[in-house]
């Protein structure tokens, strides 16, 4: 999902540079609909939490299987809980062993079901999210979209993937560098492109539902704003994160509630991390307990 298949399309539409030639010759851009996506299956886990024990729902970004879960969040969540929360993986929208490779809205769907089932089974008024990347995302539309803001008290955020994103970090994954052209400005001024691509395969289809003026990116972030009222927004980004460039725009959201960090600003001299090695991070798993603990 998000920017890590958007990095597929920017490959494929980059490398053709003549795309200013086909954007000109092209169709119009509701001459080909956008494929249907499935919403995939929802991963959920028991709710066992001690009694007065805080509910954190950890939602996973789309790097990885759903059998490599447990290893990549085993230092996030053994730091949650040994501080007393109980933490809750929640996967969404799995396709193929695949967590996010669904409709988004269908996604957060899933994880509104389940928060409704862990207020119900601990009588907590509200729950906490802690989520990666493509689970951001996902979150994002739960608050916004789906009422989430009154059922969530804090929102953790690490390396997500907002507005300003322009895709070109994932480029060098296919050997390209300094692109004439960010793929998202080829996708946003070639509106003919999205659906095509989307039916080329379903990652592509997955990654199309966050181009700019796609259904999906309007109703998060093209109308009002991301923060909802009510819910206390942290963001952790890297500046070496190569998936959400530019590092760390992409990933800070400049709106009222929301506290933004820099990894390498609040801890000078640690081990580097990336996109995906930043939510297995001990340092980060610190700053999220932090975060947590706010008032």
């Amino acid at each position: 999902m998000g920017l890590r298949h958007i990095g597929v399309v920017g490959a494929l539409v980059t490398a053709v540079a003549l795309w200013p030639a086909a954007a000109s010759a092209a169709p119009g851009s509701g001459s080909v609909d956008a494929p249907a996506l499935p919403a995939g299956e929802g991963i959920a886990p028991p709710v066992e939490c001690a009694s007065g024990s805080r509910p954190v729902v950890v939602l996973p970004g789309a790097d990885g299987t759903v059998t490599e879960t447990d290893a990549q969040w085993s230092t996030m969540v053994a730091a949650l809980r040994d501080t007393g929360y109980c933490a809750l993986v929640f996967q969404g929208g799995v396709v193929d062993g695949k967590r996010w490779a669904g409709a988004i809205p269908d996604e957060a769907a899933q994880v509104a079901e389940f928060v409704a089932t862990v207020r119900a089974s601990t009588g907590a008024e509200t729950v906490d999210l802690v989520a990666h990347s493509a689970g951001t995302v996902v979150s994002n539309y739960y608050l916004k979209k789906l009422g989430g803001a009154d059922t969530v008290g804090h929102a953790v955020f690490l390396a997500p993937e907002g507005r300003d994103c322009d895709g070109v970090g994932f480029l060098g994954e296919f050997g390209i560098s300094d692109p004439p052209v960010t793929p998202v400005e080829v996708l946003r001024t070639a509106p003919f492109l999205p659906p095509l691509l989307g039916h080329l395969s379903p990652d592509l289809a997955v990654a199309m539902q966050l181009v700019p003026g796609s259904p999906v990116y309007e109703e998060i972030f093209g109308t009002g704003p991301v923060a909802q009222p009510g819910v206390a927004y942290s963001i952790l980004a890297t500046e070496e994160d190569e998936l959400a460039t530019p590092a760390p725009t992409c990933s800070f959201l400049d709106e009222p509630g929301v506290t933004n960090t820099l990894f390498e600003q609040a801890y000078p001299g640690s081990p580097a991390v990336d996109h995906s090695s930043l939510r297995s991070s001990p340092d980060a798993a610190e700053w999220v307990v932090e975060q947590l603990g706010r008032p």
